[in-house]
């Protein structure tokens, strides 16, 4: 049994990874199962910190909390979603960065979602 980001529609390239500030999966519930040392550095957690333990919610502002569900169904439909906005550091303090999601499979059935996250100077 192998877990894929989803390709053609869907992948993100081993290049986007290599390049990637920030990536960050969760399950289906939106709790967070990898968070990479980029994750680390831009979010100010650690793995231990979040990993089976916090949502993705907990990078969002509280006002776009609603966005999420809706960012996700886009993602499964389209195979990709991708927004410039504010997300929160450990500390609260917001930044403006690009998030792109993109959903995850495994033997063909969703089981969570990739966010590559690069900050906007």
């Amino acid at each position: 049994m192998t877990e894929t980001v989803q390709r053609g529609t869907g992948g993100f390239s081993e290049r986007d990874i290599e390049q990637a500030t920030s990536v960050i999966t969760c399950d289906l519930q939106g709790t967070v199962t990898k968070f990479t040392n980029g994750a680390q550095k831009l979010f100010g957690y650690t793995p231990d910190e979040v990993e089976g333990k916090q949502s993705v919610a907990v990078f969002h502002k509280k006002e776009n909390l609603p966005l999420v569900p809706q960012l996700l169904q886009t993602a499964v439909e389209k195979g990709i979603w991708e927004s410039e906005l504010e997300l929160v550091r450990k500390g609260g303090q917001t930044f403006r960065a690009k998030l792109a999601v993109r959903p995850m499979y495994r033997d063909g059935k969703l089981t969570g979602y990739m966010g590559i996250t690069r900050p906007l100077k």
